[in-house]
């Protein structure tokens, strides 16, 4: 009873800290928007509860909890769908990179083992999530203190009716944003299977993060 509490409380906590790094990013004020990430959040941890403890189907958790996050900010808070699509795979790749990071860190100082990653939940695995929460929470406040971000997409609620001509620009940034998806969806699966490539991973979090980063930072020049 108490792990399935815990399950619950910290993947709640999961979903806040990527919609704190996500809202950071883009200077978004978060706690104007608290009732309706509160919903995003209990939906999506009890989504993974499901995917992982009753359906059994971890592989996919992250891949559904992405499309959800996605779906969720375009009705309840009010974000076009094509940057709800940005703003998610920004903030999924940011997490994922800061999990990787913590998980080596937590790995190579003793306190969990390569087993706890592979559960879905015990004690090492709490010590993993409740990590890199921390270091999320205080990545996302360190944007806000220093006012680093970007404002080129507008705080939400947008004009979701508003059609606009796709760019060049835009075109680069929607590829690069699925090879960040697809990175984000693969993550899990190494996790689960292939350990010695988690440093592969990162490269590539890191990589796909540093792309999308510098498209966000020339698209904030020209606006």
């Amino acid at each position: 009873m108490l792990q399935t509490f815990l399950y619950f409380l910290l993947g709640f906590l999961d979903v806040i800290a990527i919609l704190a790094l996500i809202f950071k990013t883009f200077r978004w004020p978060f706690w104007e928007y608290w009732p309706q990430l509160t919903i995003i959040g209990s939906v999506l941890s009890i989504a993974s509860y499901l995917n992982r403890m009753v359906l059994d189907i971890p592989s996919y958790d992250l891949a559904i909890q992405f499309s959800l996050c996605i779906l969720l900010l375009r009705f309840l808070v009010k974000v076009r769908f094509v940057h709800a699509i940005d703003v998610s795979a920004i903030g999924y790749l940011a997490f994922n990179g800061i999990l990787i990071l913590v998980y080596f860190g937590l790995l190579h100082s003793g306190l969990v083992t390569t087993d706890d990653a592979q559960q879905p939940a015990n004690w090492g695995t709490f010590i993993i999530q409740l990590s890199c929460e921390l270091a999320s929470y205080t990545t996302a406040y360190l944007l806000y203190r220093f006012h680093y971000g970007f404002s080129f997409i507008m705080r939400p609620p947008h004009n979701l009716y508003l059609n606009r001509n796709v760019s060049g620009f835009k075109k680069i940034k929607t590829i690069v944003n699925t090879i960040g998806i697809l990175t984000v969806f693969v993550s899990v699966y190494w996790v689960l299977n292939y350990q010695e490539s988690l440093s592969i991973l990162l490269l590539i979090i890191i990589m796909s993060l540093a792309i999308l980063v510098y498209l966000s930072y020339k698209r904030d020049l020209q606006d």
